[in-house]
């Protein structure tokens, strides 16, 4: 409920926040770039909502790209994004082989969610700030993962994946982009969005769940929904 509040105020800011800048900078405002095609990449974090922070009580890091055709005269957009983050990770040093204990490999377990959402985003053709709102649909892939490496260098040895299972995500978000420059072929934004991703029900693994008992694997598997709010930075480009 409290992200949806944060959400809520974020929404109140990208509406009404441009409006007082454009008319701040219309004097001097260039003739406008007629954009088609537009394309953002994004640093975020990640918070758990619900019964998936109940689990998880922790936030994700993570990076996402989006790309979007805009329909020609129209405020309309059709695009598709895809996003990787990190909520946990662990690390231990074993010996290379029983009988050579001298030389040590590094066991690095992360655990992981790929998403994937197709949106319809409406945003202003012009303007120095645009906000815009996005309506999403897709999937949250979660995966826990183990690597064996070199001490010395992290040179992956060998990789697998010990756990996945994949949820239908769908949400809503809003976004503010401000012109940092502009030439005859392209804008170049700063910008700034924030999701909210309900997510069906999935079973995953988090930090300290994976143990080993006379050499077999054990999982502490925990399920629920899997909803996120994501708040994230980044630039974008129109052109």
């Amino acid at each position: 409920m409290k992200a949806l509040q944060i959400f809520s105020g974020f929404l109140l800011v990208v509406t009404f926040l441009p409006h007082a800048v454009n008319a701040q900078f219309n004097s001097d405002e260039s003739a406008p770039i007629s954009e088609t095609i537009t394309y953002d990449i994004n640093v975020f974090i990640g918070a758990p909502q619900n019964d998936f922070q109940d689990n998880l009580d922790r936030a994700a890091v993570g990076i996402d790209f989006a790309g979007a055709f805009k329909f020609p005269d129209t405020p309309v957009q059709f695009g598709a994004e895809i996003g990787i983050m990190t909520y946990g990770m662990d690390e231990r040093k074993e010996p290379f082989n029983p009988n050579i204990p001298e030389v040590t490999v590094t066991v690095e377990t992360s655990y992981d969610i790929l998403t994937g959402h197709l949106f319809l985003r409406f945003e202003p053709e012009t303007g120095r700030v645009k906000p815009y709102l996005d309506g999403l649909f897709g999937f949250k892939y979660l995966f826990t993962e183990t690597k064996i490496g070199d001490s010395n260098n992290y040179d992956t040895i060998a990789s697998d994946t010990n756990f996945d299972d994949t949820a239908l995500s769908y949400g809503f978000g809003a976004g503010l982009k401000i012109r940092l420059a502009q030439n005859s072929k392209q804008n170049i934004y700063l910008n700034l969005k924030s999701r909210y991703l309900f997510g069906n029900e999935a079973t995953y693994l988090k930090p300290g769940s994976i143990t080993i008992n006379n050499g077999s694997l054990q999982f502490a598997e925990e399920t629920s929904s899997t909803d996120l709010f994501q708040f994230e930075l980044g630039v974008a480009f129109g052109m």
